[in-house]
């Protein structure tokens, strides 16, 4: 395994680990006393890539502490990669894709280190590019280009309403069922059209996750995810910045979606050809999650996080059909 991306002192760390080892947590000669340094906090983590995955962690501060020890660890227990960064945010390159890990951080000092604090999570492919090699786009409810997107297996495909049965994702600009203006986006069979009826087609779930003012995918970090059972839309007819919501496909592939904005605008380009630009963070195995024990009162805070963005959920389903 490549860990080429880890830190620069990995190769070191193999010729010394016996003697860190030996001397860590125990008592200073001559009756002195090691102090253990405090772990570290705020440890959250984020998908970079099909094999990289970045963490970060709030910094401990004092002048004996010489930085952290991080390890990998597999899903079978085993310890495939340790190093001693300074920094609190590190890439963890050469890791397996579809494949879960546990990483272990300790605070150094020379002589001991603190307890450990772990964090599980995976690395997952980014989707830039569509299918025939553009950008990944929805487009309006007026467009003849397609308001839905499919991208199993990591492939980003747009898709008219006549393809309703393989959409992964709809984006819904026909007003809502009082006649005001309404742009949506999310779970396909939540949006207002009438193909999805009969059509047979594949169950999107979207989290009550929504990370706003977002401007690149790398900026959502997390300690645990979970999306959850609801098929709904996200409605950001007001918001003026991107957002990243959490999704889970038929196939069971998670997912985050990350909706860009452009000058302060979602639903980018003229009428009636508009649109809606993603990036997604795919993983490309089924039922292989971001992280897990997912904490439930980080998701009540989501709540009041997106009304202030101008976000928030909607059941959009109407009679009509206008296209």
């Amino acid at each position: 395994m490549n860990f080429s991306r880890f830190f620069s002192a990995l190769a070191c760390v193999c010729l010394v680990g016996f003697a860190l080892v030996s001397c860590e947590n125990t008592t200073g000669g001559g009756g002195t006393t090691v102090t253990i340094p405090d772990p570290v906090s705020g440890l959250q983590a984020t998908s970079a890539g099909d094999s990289t995955v970045r963490i970060r962690w709030i910094a401990v501060t004092g002048a004996t502490i010489t930085g952290y020890r991080v390890t990998v660890v597999s899903s079978t227990g085993t310890v495939v990669a340790t190093g001693t960064p300074t920094n609190s945010i590190v890439d963890i390159g050469g890791l397996l894709p579809g494949r879960v890990y546990t990483f272990r951080v300790q605070t150094r000092t020379r002589d001991t280190v603190s307890p450990e604090r772990n964090i599980t999570w995976a690395p997952a492919q980014r989707v830039r590019m569509s299918g025939t090699g553009g950008a990944v786009r929805l487009y309006e409810s007026n467009s003849s280009f397609g308001s839905g997107l499919s991208f199993q297996g990591g492939v980003a495909t747009n898709r008219q309403v006549i393809d309703a049965r393989l959409w992964d994702l709809g984006l819904d600009t026909r007003p809502n069922t009082a006649g005001q203006v309404s742009f949506d986006i999310g779970s396909p069979n939540a949006t207002s059209y009438d193909a999805f009826r009969n059509s047979g087609g594949r169950k999107t779930v979207v989290s009550s996750n929504v990370y706003n003012t977002i401007d690149s995918l790398n900026q959502v970090f997390d300690t645990q995810l979970n999306v959850g059972t609801t098929e709904q839309l996200i409605n950001f007819t007001t918001a003026n910045r991107g957002f990243v919501m959490a999704v889970r496909t038929q196939d069971g592939n998670f997912a985050k979606v990350f909706v860009k904005a452009v000058n302060g605008v979602i639903l980018q380009g003229n009428s009636p050809n508009r649109f809606v630009e993603v990036e997604i963070s795919y993983q490309t195995v089924a039922n292989v999650p971001y992280a897990v024990n997912f904490n439930k009162a980080a998701e009540s805070a989501v709540y009041s996080d997106m009304e202030s963005a101008g976000l928030r959920f909607v059941g959009k389903k109407v009679s009509s059909q206008k296209d």
